[in-house]
């Protein structure tokens, strides 16, 4: 068990109004009642207005958790982007953790990734693995991601270097260093950022350790295939050229990506479940 870190900790998450009341309960019990390290501060962006249901939970919550339990709401929907943003100017915490309302973090998750960030200053962005399951299967695939920062770097060509909702970030690339979500991309404004990391100078990096239970649920591969291709593309062709420059064969794998996007969603899935992915992204076997 690491020792207890010295630094704080805030939650960024956002809620819409087709989300499910009890996922986002337990949700939110997993940052707060679960956590063996309690965050200074829980961030909820409520982008527009909510059903009922989902205002009961927030309110049951808001009992719970009191004043730490920080509410924004925006009068229409504006997006995640925009929304995290939202968040971003508020957050206290010289950490800040992401988390999607749908899913369940590990009960060390903040603890292990705040001690880890106390005793490797040089790492601006820590994620980890995480475990995908669904309402039939608690136990899909285990998502790997790059350890170091050298092979993060490496790595963001083919893919995501990180879960975004497994991020621990330190507060100050945004305050200081004057980073956030790129709001040009309503979806993969996660990759766009890592992009922004890297190229800032920054490192980034994972903990080998489950610390997210990730919702896989039926609409995850409609979604990767269709809405956010376009949106990819272009993000990993700007970024690829940033980090290396114009003449580079990396262009490769966008391409592959936004064609593999664009195929028939049992296709899709296929290919995401296959092991010559896991072949081609250099991923660890599942565990």
């Amino acid at each position: 068990m690491p020792n207890k870190p010295n630094s704080t900790v805030s939650v960024l998450m956002s809620v819409y109004k087709s989300e499910k009341p009890e996922y986002l309960d337990r949700s939110l019990k997993s940052v707060w009642t679960d956590q063996l390290l309690k965050p200074e501060e829980i961030i909820l962006v409520q982008d527009g207005p909510l059903t009922s249901d989902l205002d009961n939970v927030i309110d049951k919550w808001s009992g719970v958790i009191g004043d730490k339990l920080v509410l924004l709401k925006n009068e229409q929907n504006l997006g995640l982007t925009k929304s995290l943003n939202k968040g971003l100017k508020v957050a206290k915490g010289e950490y800040i953790a992401r988390m999607d309302t749908d899913d369940i973090s590990m009960p060390e998750r903040f603890l292990h990734q705040a001690a880890y960030l106390d005793e490797h200053p040089e790492i601006s962005v820590l994620g980890g693995c995480l475990q995908e399951f669904d309402d039939r299967n608690e136990n899909l695939n285990i998502r790997h991601y790059p350890l170091t920062p050298e092979k993060t770097r490496r790595y963001i060509c083919k893919a995501s270097p990180l879960g975004h909702p497994t991020v621990m970030m330190r507060n100050s690339i945004f305050k200081e260093k004057g980073l956030s979500y790129n709001e040009q991309y309503r979806t993969s404004q996660d990759i766009a950022l890592w992009f922004d990391v890297l190229c800032a100078g920054l490192n980034i990096a994972n903990l080998d350790e489950i610390t997210l239970l990730f919702r896989r649920d039926s609409e995850t591969v409609r979604r990767r295939s269709k809405e956010k291709a376009i949106n990819e593309f272009k993000i990993y062709v700007n970024g690829i050229k940033r980090l290396n420059g114009v003449l580079t064969w990396k262009y490769v794998y966008p391409v592959m990506r936004v064609i593999l996007r664009h195929m028939p969603v049992g296709f899709i899935k296929a290919a995401y479940d296959s092991p010559f992915r896991r072949l081609i992204l250099g991923d660890r076997k599942k565990q």
